[in-house]
């Protein structure tokens, strides 16, 4: 299940074939991309168990033939982090042999993991298995024919410049907006491709390539100018046009509402420390963690509340 807009945004795209091929070719030696049947890209299931039957499931898993045929087909694992995270490899050798354990017969599939990176700050963990060895450098050459190792393919937001981006369409315009969330300029970003989101269309359908727009209102902090909006709207049917104007002001009212509830807290803590002077810690979290409703009770109780400590217990009240 989707858990992020990253999430949810990387899924709707990148679960389209078509809208991968062009970003694996892009990013797969040329020796190796010339050889795959890209156009033949096949999903995956992605929910394995393993041997202490937990559920890990990678965020996609591709398989493509080799042309020509032959006896097997490179698998691809796409991943994507907004942080680095230093167990990625030994993550990775943990679905390459989930997938050698479900191979027929006695050669392997290559199991290629790329990895897209779109944190605010560039990729920093280790990006081969044999940097997670607790073991001096000098000790693990040697042996290194003994060792398993794993490395994966990074494509680094962080450093990549839009016009870099590897891919077509919605692909590469989802990868630009992954890039330029962290840098509240994603907006500008969009207008700036909105070829990109013309071709998305095409490829994705109006109902699926609106999710590109969707992911943009909900990493920016500012509603969509007029102007852009008058850009984008032409290029969608009318029916899937009325939905993403209706989640435009949705998405509008949800942030007047949060705002005033962050103003109305901060009013209402500013209220109680005039009148009782420092707060502890347990005092304000009641008011910070406060809603509405309940942000309009503590105003009223403030005049008949002789000390603080009643917030805690107005509080067991108020959640009951």
């Amino acid at each position: 299940m989707s858990t992020t807009p990253h999430d949810h945004l990387f899924k709707l795209v990148f679960s389209e074939p078509s809208e991968l091929a062009p970003v694996l070719g892009a990013l797969l030696p040329p020796a190796v991309a010339q050889r795959l049947e890209l156009g033949q890209l096949s999903p995956a299931p992605t929910e394995q168990l393993d041997g202490d039957l937990r559920m890990r499931a990678p965020d996609l898993l591709y398989r493509a033939p080799w042309r020509g045929g032959g006896w097997a087909e490179v698998v691809f694992v796409i991943e994507h982090q907004s942080s680095p995270d230093p167990s990625m490899p030994l993550r990775a050798l943990r679905t390459a042999l989930r997938v050698w354990e479900q191979a027929e017969g006695p050669r392997l599939p290559l199991v290629v993991t790329l990895l897209f990176a779109h944190g605010a700050k560039p990729w920093t963990a280790p990006l081969r298995l044999s940097e997670l060895y607790d073991a001096p450098p000098d000790a693990v050459e040697p042996l290194r024919g003994a060792l398993p190792e794993l490395g994966l393919v990074l494509r680094d937001l962080a450093v990549t410049p839009d016009e870099a981006m590897p891919g077509e369409g919605g692909g590469k315009l989802a990868l630009i907006l992954l890039r330029h969330a962290h840098r509240g300029d994603v907006w500008d970003a969009l207008e700036a491709n909105l070829p990109l989101f013309a071709d998305a269309v095409k490829r994705l359908g109006d109902s699926r390539a609106i999710g590109l727009i969707k992911y943009a209102m909900h990493v920016s902090d500012v509603p969509w100018e007029r102007r852009l909006a008058e850009k984008v709207l032409p290029l969608l049917q009318p029916p899937t046009r009325e939905v993403i104007v209706g989640y435009a002001d949705r998405r509008f009212e949800e942030g007047v509402a949060v705002g005033n509830t962050l103003g109305r807290r901060d009013s209402v803590l500013q209220f109680y420390r005039r009148r009782f002077g420092a707060l502890t810690p347990a005092h304000e979290a009641v008011i910070l963690n406060a809603d509405l409703p309940q942000l309009e009770r503590l105003k009223d109780d403030l005049f008949t509340m002789n000390h603080p400590d009643e917030l805690l217990t107005l509080k067991t009240q108020h959640e009951s």
